[in-house]
């Protein structure tokens, strides 16, 4: 690996059909040469995973057998079974439950951690902690999150390979809005969201979290918006060591 580079990325083949253990040979191939993310995550005491999965079961929309419009189960267990297999850490997912049922019937992958041991934290909940952006921010000099990130040794992205209505793009970078919590802890949703505020906001997380692993779900994507779009076969995985670098391929290869 080349190390003068400060990041590396690397997007392998991967079709839409393959069979889990498949789509676990390709994870691998994709993130082993990651030397940066890999001895991160093997030195790790903690690590915080953030995916875009949490929504209402009854209206998760599939295509050819894939999550459309989230990363797909198949994925996870891979990105999963990866970190489990480099790491004695404690892992955790977090993300904001889409509807905040108290069942957190929506945080429907709880299954998936189960597997594999990963405790859930919904992003939503306290106890939260006043986090100070390196450099002072772009658009705001702190935010509140989840206490959960503020020990964790590595964070880790997983994304699905979409269009978004006004960023372009949705992946990596983007998959960090899941972490601020909304009312009644925080301002409104649509605060962080404005389409001036969102593209600095996301960039102010992005410096927060440093996620030392970025894995982008291209098996399948979907074009023209975040919801509602069209879907597309991708036959790809993407795995990077840098988010932006990472969602600059991404949208390369969208």
């Amino acid at each position: 690996m080349d190390h003068s580079k400060k990041y590396s990325v690397r997007a392998v083949y991967c079709h839409y059909r393959a069979s889990d253990e498949e789509i676990y040979e390709s994870l691998c191939k994709a993130v082993d040469p990651l030397d940066r993310s890999v001895s991160k995550i093997k030195n790790a005491k903690k690590i915080v995973i953030k995916t875009n999965m949490a929504w209402d079961p009854d209206h998760l929309r599939y295509f050819e057998g894939r999550r459309q419009e989230h990363v797909d189960d198949s994925v996870m267990r891979a990105v999963l079974k990866y970190i489990r297999e480099n790491t004695s850490a404690k892992i955790i997912s977090t993300d904001i439950d889409a509807s905040s049922l108290p069942n957190l019937r929506d945080i429907n992958y709880l299954s998936i951690l189960d597997e594999f041991g990963v405790e859930f934290v919904n992003s939503d909940e306290p106890p939260f902690k006043i986090y100070e952006v390196p450099g002072g921010g772009l658009v705001f000099a702190r935010y509140k999150l989840s206490e959960c990130l503020a020990d964790a040794d590595a964070v880790v992205s997983v994304a699905k390979m979409k269009n978004h209505a006004f960023m372009g793009i949705t992946l990596c970078l983007k998959n960090l809005f899941g972490l601020p919590p909304m009312l009644p802890h925080n301002r409104p949703r649509a605060y962080y969201h404005h389409i001036i505020r969102l593209p600095y906001v996301l960039v102010d997380l992005g410096m927060i979290t440093q996620p030392c692993l970025n894995i982008i779900d291209a098996l399948t994507g979907q074009s023209r918006r975040e919801w509602g779009g069209e879907a597309r076969i991708c036959n790809t995985l993407i795995a990077g060591d840098h988010v932006i670098a990472t969602d600059a391929c991404g949208a390369w290869l969208m």
